[in-house]
């Protein structure tokens, strides 16, 4: 239990979520708000594929690879494959999509935060690596992959509320928008990368 819980926290805290976003690798979470727009809409449909794609890509890598490919090379092919899977994963679910809504076309633009030709801006493949280096089972690999996920949804809710609070504070004019972003989230990463730290230290005491 404290394992899963040390994973869990890690892969919430870890990865540096919270400076990439601040940093505008999640594109659209990057836009200016409108004054007196609250928050943006969070890409759910995005983060259950962020999910879905880590945790399917850990199973292929770890029970069909053949060992022949194991090693140091096979990271080579972590880019590709994540690429490939995050773009069929969401052209099947804007099929979905279009045949529920009854309306042709791909999701909602508010949805699509990430780009999936980028395997969402490296975070499946970076959060594939840290999940296939230190999961050994398969609740290991779920725990670790659900919790990459919640990691950036709760990056893109302190982003939300960071820039709604500087629209509607009094906030030098020079910091508004993404300085004040980057600023803040750049403390918060500090924070997160030491919390990760401690869980990583707990993790190796068990193993």
């Amino acid at each position: 239990m404290i394992v899963l819980a040390s994973l869990a926290v890690f892969a919430g805290l870890s990865l540096n979520l919270l400076l990439s976003f601040a940093l505008g690798a999640a594109g659209a979470a990057g836009r200016a708000v409108p004054h007196g727009q609250a928050k943006q809409s969070l890409p759910l449909f995005q983060i259950g594929l962020l999910f879905a794609s880590v945790l399917i890509l850990w199973i292929f890598f770890s029970y069909f690879v053949p060992s022949s490919w194991q090693g140091f090379s096979l990271y080579f092919l972590f880019f590709p494959f994540s690429a490939a899977l995050c773009m069929g994963l969401e052209s099947a679910g804007e099929r979905i999509f279009s045949r529920l809504s009854g309306k042709a076309g791909s999701l909602p633009a508010a949805k699509k935060t990430f780009s999936a030709f980028t395997a969402y801006e490296g975070l499946v493949p970076a959060s594939l690596l840290i999940t296939f280096i230190l999961a050994g089972t398969f609740v290991g690999a779920l725990v670790l992959s659900l919790f990459f996920a919640l990691g950036n949804l709760a990056a893109m809710l302190v982003i939300n509320e960071i820039r709604r609070r500087s629209a509607l504070e009094r906030v030098p004019q020079c910091l508004r928008g993404s300085p004040l972003i980057l600023i803040s989230m750049g403390l918060l990463a500090l924070v997160s990368a030491f919390a990760a730290g401690i869980s990583f230290r707990i993790l190796e005491t068990f193993q």
